[in-house]
């Protein structure tokens, strides 16, 4: 999705207020402009229409209501004073008076349209007297007029006092359209002395200058509020761009290329934000961020070189301890007396499990098998110190419990690590078949005599190496016969966990080595392997895993 500038988003926000604004303003200002012309026709109707009143007297009024009929009758151009009797002469005389003060000043205003009296007569009105800027031909002191629906509801209603309709009239100005020119009324009725309707003054104005004078001037109002909004945006827009686009560019440029340049070491783009706002805070967050940041590669690099070093060591250790453990089976495969095999999987880069097995002289084979405490470097470095002192050792007696022994005082003389390893070490009369062994704290061997199936040997144990000075180690003798198995490991086998943090115990190392009693060592090491991995599946190896495994063939001497 392609991203908005920012100046834009709210520049065109601000464009839709504007305009609403521009509307807004408008309208108001018209409304308001429309209300002043109003008042201003209104009041100078009002004012002509009281002047009109003034000059009429009520009683007059009324006498010429009377006599209606007659003076409707009378045409003002063909009157001769001879003519008109006496019983009217008095009324026309004053209709006259007033109808020529009428027409006298009427003519003075130039928005008035029409002016008339009117007199209700049934459903009609009479025009007592009358005045239009628009009248041809002769004039009638009284004649019968059409009035348009909303003048007749309105005269109607003034008419009568007690008319629901007054109390919904505004006010008594009535704006419609007439002849093509919009037409203001103003209406006034002419009460007696009971506050009667006699009459009705109605004047016209024409208020077309009020609809041409509001559109000039709120065209005016457009153009200036348009100038004012278009000139406001863009100072928004460059004060936008200078004080906050300007600043969040340089920003992001700058955070693009910061990873990369600290890498390479490069010196970074100097920010100079001086907005004193947000923006300047921000950058200045940056800045220390950046700082941080280059501190911490620099850091990094070492520790991954620091690091990289000790991986190589780790690989060099892995590599020196692997060359110490017999990997090439058969061992000695011009020895037919016996057949052995062993693994030892670490559960990091190095273990502290070690097996061993070698001939102390033609005669007599040493089997070794043990595990250190604690895992890792630490574990290999002690692991090697003690398989080449068992090595030493053996030299020199061909009783495990002395070697044991031996060991055990050499290694509690300086063992300020308070590390301990638990050994189980035998030693085989290839000739007679005779294994001595003695058990330093170590896991029970398995051990399957022909046509029977493994089982587990309970042996007498004596305490661990390096756990105190004064420890008292025994040999037990086992007189193994030809096809006699015996299968040593470390904890690490029975002690694996699956993913639930359940052991794998020693019943099923038995059972793994019982699937085929008859197998090869290799086979058999294979088995019990391949029954963890699918007892522990993809849970996380905590323990190093070693086993041994080795057959007693027999000799030909008896």
């Amino acid at each position: 999705m392609k991203k908005k500038s920012l100046v834009k988003k709210y520049f065109y926000r601000l464009l839709l207020l504007g305009i609403a604004l521009l509307f807004g303003i408008t309208i108001i200002s018209s409304l308001q402009i429309y209300d002043k012309f109003q008042l201003t026709f209104r009041h100078e109707g009002e004012t002509y229409i009281d002047m009109i009143e003034s000059q009429i007297n009520k009683d007059t009024l009324i006498s010429i209501i009377n006599k209606k009929d007659e003076l409707s009758k009378i045409k003002i151009d063909s009157v001769d004073a001879g003519s008109i009797s006496d019983n009217i002469k008095h009324e026309y005389e004053e209709w006259v008076k007033i109808d020529n003060f009428i027409y006298n000043t009427f003519f003075f205003y130039d928005d008035f349209t029409r002016f008339q009296i009117l007199i209700p007569d049934g459903d009609h009105f009479i025009s007592v007297w009358h005045a239009s800027r628009y009248a041809e031909g002769d004039r009638n002191p009284m004649s019968l007029v059409t009035l348009n629906r909303l003048e007749h509801s309105l005269i109607t209603a003034l008419s009568n006092t007690n008319d629901d309709r007054l109390n919904y009239l505004p006010d008594n100005l009535l704006v419609f359209r007439k002849n093509g020119k919009t037409i203001g009324t103003i209406i006034e009725p002419i009460l007696d002395d009971n506050n009667n309707v006699i009459a009705i003054e109605e004047l016209d104005l024409d208020i077309s200058q009020i609809t041409y004078s509001i559109l000039q001037i709120a065209i005016l109002i457009a153009f200036f509020i348009i100038f004012t909004l278009a000139f406001s945006l863009n100072v928004f827009f460059y004060y936008t761009k200078r004080e906050i686009m300007r600043p969040i560019l340089q920003l992001n440029n700058a955070a693009k290329n910061v990873v990369d340049k600290l890498k390479r070491n490069e010196d970074t783009q100097k920010l100079n934000i001086h907005t004193n706002d947000e923006i300047e805070s921000l950058s200045h967050s940056f800045e220390s961020m950046e700082e941080n940041l280059r501190k911490y590669i620099i850091e990094n690099n070492a520790i991954t070189v620091e690091r990289e070093h000790i991986k190589a060591e780790l690989n060099l250790a892995t590599g020196i301890q692997a060359d110490m453990l017999i990997k090439d089976f058969p061992p000695f495969p011009d020895r037919t007396e016996f057949d052995i095999y062993a693994s030892m999987n670490t559960a990091k880069e190095v273990g502290g499990d070690f097996y061993d097995f070698f001939l102390i002289n033609d005669n007599q084979l040493a089997i070794v098998i043990a595990d250190v405490s604690g895992k890792g470097f630490p574990a290999a470095l002690f692991m090697m110190r003690t398989m080449l002192m068992i090595e030493s050792l053996a030299t020199n007696s061909d009783s495990p419990a002395v070697i044991l022994d031996n060991l055990n005082k050499l290694i509690c003389k300086n063992n300020d690590s308070k590390m301990f390893v638990t050994v189980w070490l035998g030693i085989l009369d290839i000739n007679t078949g005779i294994l001595r062994a003695s058990n330093a704290g170590h896991e029970f061997p398995i051990i399957r005599e022909p046509g029977k199936s493994f089982e587990l040997y309970k042996d007498k144990h004596s305490f661990v190496i390096g756990g105190k000075k004064k420890t008292k180690f025994k040999d037990y003798e086992l007189i193994l016969q030809p096809g006699t198995k015996l299968f040593l490991y470390t904890d690490g086998v029975p002690e694996a966990k699956n993913a639930q943090g359940e052991r794998f115990n020693i019943e099923p190392t038995i059972d793994a080595l019982n699937k085929n009693p008859d197998s090869s060592v290799k086979e058999a090491i294979d088995n019990v392997t391949k029954s963890v991995s699918d007892f522990v599946l993809d849970a996380e190896q905590f323990d190093d895993l070693t086993m041994l495994c080795f057959e007693y063939k027999g000799n030909n001497i008896n």
